[in-house]
C-alpha cells in the first residue's frame, strides 16, 4: 500500500485532485461508521446549518486534503513553499517556545512549512495513525523536511531534549485523549476532553506558548500564521492554555467548518 502511495506522490496535484474527487464516492461508502460520526459531529456543532450541504463541502476538502498529503510525500520544498505563506514565524527563530497546532485546514503542510523556515530545531509530538500505510507515509514525510517527527509515546524524553537545544516543541493538540491526561473545557458548545500536555508541558518549561493555524485561500494554497496565545506568569487554573488553544482553534472552525477532521468521535453520543 506504502509503495502505491510513493508513486501516486510523484503525480502533480492538478492529476491527484481528480483522482481524489473519483475515489470519495467509495470513500463514503467504504466506512458508514466515519460518516456517522462526522455528521452527528457537525450537526452538534452547527445545529442551525444545512447539514448534507455541510457534509458535502467537508468531503470535498477531505478528499483534497488526501490527495494533498500524499503529494508531500514526493513533493519539492520549494514548491510546499511557494503553496504555504508563514505570517509570524519568525517569533520562533531563538527557540524556547511550544507551538500548538490542529487538524485545520493542511496540518502536515503547515507543520512541514514551519519546520523548514525556522533555523532553531522544531520537535513535533503526533499521535501515530491507525493503519501502517499511513504511519509509513507520515514517517516518510518527516524524513523530507526539517522537523523531527516524535510519537506521543516519546513526549517526555523529547520535552527534556527540545529544552536542552532550545528547540521549538509542536504540539498537534486536537484529538481526544487518554482517560489520564485530560483537560474538559468549553468547545464548540460541549464540555470537550483535550489533552492536558499543552498545560503541563507549557508550565514545566515556562515559554510562551503559540498557535498555529492554517487557513485554506485556494485550492492547494494555505496562509499560516504563528500567533502568542500566552506567556509566564500563566493564568490560574489547570487548564488555562488548553481553554486558549480551544477557544481560538474553534473560531478557525467557525470560519471554515469544512476543514477541520470532524471523523474523530470528539463527544459522547
Amino acid at each position: 500500500m506504502f509503495a502505491a502511495l510513493r508513486i501516486a506522490s510523484r503525480l502533480p496535484l492538478a492529476c491527484l485532485y481528480p483522482i481524489g474527487r473519483l475515489l470519495l464516492p467509495l470513500a463514503r461508502a467504504a466506512v458508514p461508521s466515519r460518516r456517522r460520526v462526522a455528521a452527528r459531529n457537525l450537526a452538534s456543532a452547527f445545529p442551525d446549518a444545512e447539514l448534507r450541504a455541510l457534509m458535502r463541502r467537508f468531503y470535498a476538502a477531505s478528499a483534497d486534503l488526501a490527495m494533498e498529503s500524499i503529494r508531500l510525500i514526493s513533493m519539492p520544498k520549494a514548491q510546499l513553499g511557494a503553496r504555504v505563506r508563514l505570517e509570524g514565524a519568525e517569533a520562533l527563530d531563538g527557540g524556547g517556545a511550544l507551538v500548538l497546532a490542529a487538524h485545520h485546514g493542511n496540518m502536515l503542510w503547515a507543520v512541514g512549512a514551519l519546520a523548514d523556515a525556522v533555523p532553531a530545531p522544531v520537535f513535533v509530538v503526533y499521535k501515530p495513525p491507525h493503519g501502517n500505510a499511513l504511519h509509513r507515509m507520515l514517517e516518510a514525510i518527516g524524513a523530507r523536511f526539517d522537523g523531527r517527527l516524535v510519537p506521543l509515546s516519546e513526549v517526555r524524553r523529547t520535552v527534556l531534549r527540545c529544552r536542552q537545544e532550545s528547540g521549538v516543541l509542536v504540539l498537534v493538540a486536537d484529538q481526544q485523549p487518554g482517560a489520564a491526561e485530560r483537560r474538559e473545557v468549553m468547545f464548540c458548545g460541549r464540555q470537550t476532553a483535550f489533552f492536558a500536555g499543552p498545560d503541563r508541558i507549557g508550565r514545566a518549561l515556562g515559554w510562551p506558548v503559540y498557535y498555529l493555524s492554517c487557513e485554506r485561500t485556494g485550492r492547494g494554497r494555505y496562509l499560516c500564521r504563528v500567533e502568542k496565545l500566552c506567556e509566564p506568569p500563566y493564568e490560574e487554573g489547570e487548564a488555562g492554555i488548553v481553554q486558549r488553544y480551544a477557544a481560538r482553534l474553534e473560531a478557525d472552525i467557525r470560519s471554515a467548518p469544512e476543514d477541520w477532521l470532524w471523523f474523530h468521535k470528539r463527544w459522547k453520543d
